[in-house]
């Protein structure tokens, strides 16, 4: 998402990070990560019951495709933060929304690994407002 930033922006689409995570919590892991959007939280997980983001199996979390996942990313050389008490069996999603809160594109994730390259939100926003 960080290298698509410009492309987010030249369509005029804002990238909001929500999270479950304390404010306390998510200062620390913006320190860290230094991600060029805003990041909210959301411990009462409001916005998760709104999209309907459910919690997912043990096998979800630690399917393969999810294990070979952090395989190659430790391989990449990311080191896993420690967090604290993260729930890891929260599913995640990625959406589209316009300004009135309409949604008009919606992914939510079977497993942790189960996220859809910036490149098919990026069409998702093209097909939407017609762009070729």
């Amino acid at each position: 998402m960080e290298k698509s930033k410009s492309e987010f922006d030249r369509r005029g689409v804002s990238v909001v990070v929500v999270s479950f995570a304390e404010p306390s919590k998510l200062v620390h892991y913006q320190e860290i990560h230094q991600w060029p959007f805003p990041i909210l939280a959301d411990p009462d997980r409001q916005a998760y019951r709104a999209f309907d983001l459910k919690r997912l199996s043990w096998f979800s979390v630690f399917s393969p495709a999810t294990l070979l996942l952090y395989v190659k990313l430790l391989r990449k050389g990311m080191k896993q933060d420690a967090y604290g008490g993260d729930d890891i069996y929260q599913s995640g999603g990625d959406f589209l929304l316009d300004r009135q809160g309409n949604m008009l594109f919606a992914h939510r994730s079977q497993d942790p690994a189960d996220r859809p390259v910036a490149g098919k939100l990026l069409d998702a926003i093209d097909s939407i407002v017609g762009r070729p």
